[in-house]
């Protein structure tokens, strides 16, 4: 660790001034790069042999307005290490490693004084963001943490008995605040942290001597729940898993940790309870603890029957669209969970009847178009819950499952020669109707959104605009009511600068699509699991070999889940152009924007960096070029 610090001084020296080139002499070895090592543990990195460091090269990187520094490449040319000087001070202030080409963690100086106070894992090493508030190398907050890296950091700090990397993990009095709980719940969950400590410290003398010794291998929980504002009392729905256990390896045995509940404010996870050494005496199961729920004596037989179903849930192969297999599971599992809903209290019946119209609609959409059973019976479950429930969230919910179910059946069948124009307008008046009837309903900003997007295929723009800013405007703390405000933006984009920065895919290096004014460019939004970006990239290539000496450029926007994936199907099948990347997928920032839902997607941008056009089509694109290049 003091070898990294050290280092941050020397590698300055190597650096740009005032943006000039160094001689090639000022770079500094692959060896001295290679010196430098992540301050936090378990990091898993490329490293070459010392024998092959004389083969590893360094290249000298800009920024795309300033800033500069060194990427390390391995003898086959992928990178290993790229440390940035991103203010152009001539101190380093990002170290980025990588893992078989990708970046998978990175170190940077926010405050610019020479030393790293956050930490980031990326891709295929996660999706950690660390902040080290007094700089000592420790994380003190979690700026984003999954829920599987909670358990991994709270078994971290178990056997390390580490109570300052477990309090980092606990929800904080701020955090607490801003969820803005009903006054019973905070409490409550006020009283629960206060023990945190005491509980913490009990469980880490269960676990001494097994430092470095226990393995995590799995964090078992289920689905978390999602708490409706309008139910709670709370000022926003709030999500949470009711229970989890940390399953580890130690000494050849599968060792548990409860964890408690864990509550989720904003991208990260927060632990709210102290752990408990032990696995329960029955494994979390989503029927297992329901807004608190006590499994009675009676339920045990009828639960072990969920399991063995789930256990012989259909795995591997196509899951979507037509699948015996799964429609079978699916009402084998309702009736399971009917028998179980018939024995609990009214009051504890809600989450059971959830279920039970999820496994139904999914029986009913992997269903061959010609066998109705399972749909028919999801129609007749819904009309009983929506009588016994009318116009409350459940009757909505249960409604939604029915709607989506039917759209799916009637897709599946248009692509047997059903009228696929039709079967879109009919969704839409569903759609329409279910806002109307349940206009607060947790489901309402999903059924906004598509009927915006349904209303821009069958070309009814401005209709479309309507709903998007209905959900904007109405649901302005939901997370579709960004995508929302990003789609009207796209349709109201033509003759208006597009504004497009990202981190280049795979360099991490800065693009601005304001430095290409003056030239013609296509911007193409993709993703690999849509097969259609193969052949569009065939023919933007040869629309770049034959315009580019012309002013044309090519910029692609990816929107897979991770830039591993993206990279991978780039090494099969090669883009052109500039290609630009943020995690999320469609959920991006990137795609968030300009409310990208459907891809590919395309603009086009004429010399003054405005757009030319939102609707080009790859059909037409070669013609609209040509205009604008004349």
């Amino acid at each position: 660790m003091g070898k990294a610090r050290i280092g941050a001084g020397w590698i300055a020296g190597w650096l740009l001034f005032g943006g000039s080139v160094s001689s090639a002499s000022a770079a500094p070895t692959p060896a001295q790069i290679l010196g430098f090592k992540p301050r936090q543990e378990g990091v898993v990195i490329s490293t070459p042999s010392v024998q092959e460091h004389d083969s590893c090269k360094v290249e000298l990187v800009k920024g795309a307005s300033r800033g500069s520094g060194w990427l390390l490449r391995d003898p086959r040319g992928q990178p290993l290490r790229r440390f940035f000087d991103s203010n152009a001070d001539n101190q380093i202030d990002i170290w980025s490693y990588y893992l078989n080409g990708v970046e998978v963690y990175r170190e940077i100086d926010s405050n610019f004084n020479g030393k790293p106070d956050q930490y980031r894992w990326l891709n295929a090493g996660g999706m950690k963001w660390g902040v080290d508030l007094n700089e000592d190398g420790r994380i003190d907050a979690w700026k984003m943490i999954s829920v599987e890296e909670v358990s991994q950091e709270l078994l971290l700090a178990l056997t390390r008995n580490d109570l300052a990397r477990f309090q980092a993990l606990l929800l904080t009095e701020t955090e607490l605040k801003a969820l803005d709980l009903p006054a019973a719940e905070a409490n409550r969950i006020r009283e629960s942290l206060s023990q945190a400590p005491a509980k913490f410290q009990s469980a880490a003398a269960a676990l001494a001597g097994a430092r470095d010794k226990a393995r995590w291998v799995h964090l078992d929980t289920v689905s978390p729940i999602c708490v409706p504002a309008e139910t709670s009392g709370a000022r926003q729905d709030y999500v949470k898993h009711q229970q989890a256990t940390v399953l580890y390896e130690l000494n050849g045995k599968t060792e548990g940790i409860q964890t408690g509940q864990i509550l989720q404010y904003g991208m990260a996870w927060r632990l709210i309870e102290g752990p408990v050494p032990g696995q329960p005496e029955i494994s979390p199961h989503p029927m297992d603890t329901v807004s608190g729920t006590n499994v009675v004596a009676e339920l045990q037989p009828l639960l072990e029957e969920l399991r063995k179903v789930d256990e012989a849930q259909p795995r591997g192969g196509d899951l979507f669209g037509p699948n015996r297999e799964v429609a079978t599971y699916n009402l084998k599992r309702a009736d399971v969970l009917e028998k179980i809903a018939a024995k609990v209290k009214p009051e504890e019946r809600e989450q059971w009847i959830r279920q039970i119209a999820d496994c139904l609609s999914a029986a009913a959409q992997a269903s061959l178009p010609t066998e109705g059973a399972a749909y028919d019976r999801l129609v007749q479950y819904v009309e009983t819950v929506v009588k016994s429930h009318p116009g409350t969230n459940l009757a909505a919910y249960v409604t939604f499952r029915e709607m989506s179910a039917d759209y799916s059946r009637k897709l599946s069948g248009a692509r047997d020669g059903g009228d696929f124009n039709k079967i879109q307008e009919g969704w839409l008046d569903r759609l329409k109707k279910f806002v109307q009837d349940y206009p607060k309903a947790e489901d309402t900003p999903d059924a906004l959104l598509q009927i915006g997007m349904v209303s821009e295929f069958i070309g009814k723009e401005a209709e479309a605009k309507k709903w998007y800013d209905h959900l904007a405007s109405n649901f302005p703390s939901h997370p579709l009511a960004a995508k929302a405000k990003g789609a009207i933006r796209r349709l109201d984009i033509e003759g208006k600068p597009l504004e497009l920065a990202s981190p280049v895919l795979g360099s991490g290096t800065a693009f601005d699509i304001g430095q290409l004014k003056g030239k013609v460019v296509v911007v193409y939004y993709w993703a690999s699991w849509n097969q259609q970006c193969v052949g569009d990239f065939a023919k933007l290539k040869l629309l770049l070999n034959t315009y580019g000496s012309k002013g044309l450029e090519v910029v692609c926007v990816n929107l897979d889940g991770s830039a591993a994936e993206a990279l991978s199907f780039l090494q099969r099948s090669p883009a052109p152009g500039v290609q630009l990347f943020k995690e999320g997928g469609l959920d991006s920032p990137l795609a968030r924007d300009y409310g990208i839902m459907v891809l590919p997607n395309l603009f086009l941008v004429g010399r003054d960096g405005k757009v030319v056009s939102n609707k080009v089509q790859m059909g037409n694109l070669e013609e609209e070029i040509k205009k604008l290049l004349q």
